[in-house]
């Protein structure tokens, strides 16, 4: 699909998951009997590494075995290597925190191993970008890994074996990992994974922040699946611990993402923007970076300002900055109205921005509004 001139013989795919299925929360003896041969716990279906006093690696096997963790350096020399009793529930705590890349290998000396890449600290990643000539979107994923490995396959994204086969082309996911489906912790793994395979061929993967972002890191947990779920009472924490903003692994790598990303032409952002309250993109991707390193971030989802340990004007304003229905993370006007001509083309003159192209309001199909200046 071509959006405009500049994008004349390049590959622009609009590629869109979207999930409307809801499913309910609760945990119990007889769920896990019930469900326990159609849910998958082993390797990165459960990782969960906290950051908090050090680092703990946590993993759940299908069936009650030994555990098994290896700790390679980057030249693939073992660092550390421990066996865990019999059990389901496994839990390491290496000597040291790694101060580089560390290749991790774990699971169980009957399901086997699996391996992650470890990185030793995130810092923001930018949120412009120029001179890419292919871009691949995809929209809301919840969860649903299967259906995102289909889509990714048959649009040649990734290989059979599931590594990078798109060259120097650019991959952004528009938001909403979190929530509805029942493998979202794979899901985040997979991509984790998936972005230094593109680097190296000078591909580059995104992810721009979307509302399940902003719910989930900030404890709103009302549309969590029951198999997620099932994975934070195993460890005996909060869902939302999980993915603690700098306490826990997979949320520091979340925080590190941008809510806003341009490339080129195209303005890109899970709802849809209005206007980010500064002309400059990375400023507000800045803001958002640093609000959710601050301690009142996992509080703003309180009923009230009074009910938080914080300053109250303080939670106010950035209770609003997230949770405003005007904000990037939230909007649908665009989506829902046809007579936003004017506000839509302010926006994109301010941006330098040509096209904009958002997730979030579900749709049977992909949707070219505005005579194509916006697409959902």
């Amino acid at each position: 699909m071509n959006t405009n001139k500049k994008y004349q013989g390049s590959i622009l795919m609009i590629l869109v998951v979207v999930i409307t299925a809801g499913l309910s929360l609760g945990f119990s003896e007889n769920y896990r009997a019930n469900f326990q041969e159609v849910m998958k716990y082993d390797g990165t279906y459960s990782l969960y590494v906290s950051l908090e006093s050090g680092m703990t690696i946590n993993w759940i096997t299908s069936e009650q075995q030994r555990g098994k963790v290896v700790l390679k350096d980057e030249k693939g020399g073992v660092v550390e290597q421990h066996e865990t009793d019999p059990s389901r529930v496994h839990s390491f705590v290496p000597q040291r925190k790694p101060n580089s890349m560390v290749t991790l290998e774990f699971g169980g000396e009957e399901s086997g191993m699996e391996t992650v890449h470890l990185r030793s600290k995130f810092r923001r990643e930018k949120g412009v970008f120029k001179n890419v000539d292919s871009v691949y979107l995809v929209g809301d994923v919840h969860g649903m890994y299967d259906d995102l490995i289909n889509l990714l396959t048959k649009s040649g994204v990734i290989n059979s074996d599931l590594t990078w086969n798109a060259g120097s082309a650019h991959l952004v996911f528009l938001g909403d990992l979190f929530d509805r489906g029942s493998d979202v912790t794979k899901v985040l793994w997979f991509i984790h994974e998936l972005e230094p395979q593109a680097q190296k061929k000078g591909g580059k993967v995104h992810v721009a922040l979307g509302n399940h972002e902003i719910m989930i890191t900030s404890n709103d947990l009302r549309y969590l699946s029951r198999k997620e779920k099932a994975l934070s009472i195993a460890y005996e924490v909060g869902y939302d611990h999980m993915f603690h903003p700098t306490q826990s692994y997979l949320g520091a790598w979340l925080t590190s993402k941008p809510s806003v990303i341009k490339i080129d032409d195209l303005l890109l952002a899970h709802g849809g923007v209005v206007d980010l309250g500064t002309p400059h993109i990375e400023e507000f991707n800045d803001q958002v970076y640093k609000y959710m390193n601050e301690d009142v971030y996992t509080d703003i989802t309180k009923d009230h300002a009074d009910s938080s340990a914080y300053d109250p004007e303080r939670w106010l304003k950035m209770k609003y900055f997230f949770y405003s229905d005007m904000s990037p993370f939230w909007y649908r006007g665009y989506a829902l109205s046809d007579t936003l001509d004017k506000q839509l083309d302010e926006m994109l003159r301010k941006y330098k921005s040509k096209v904009h192209v958002v997730g979030h309001t579900p749709k049977e199909t992909i949707t070219s509004r505005y005579k194509g200046k916006f697409i959902t």
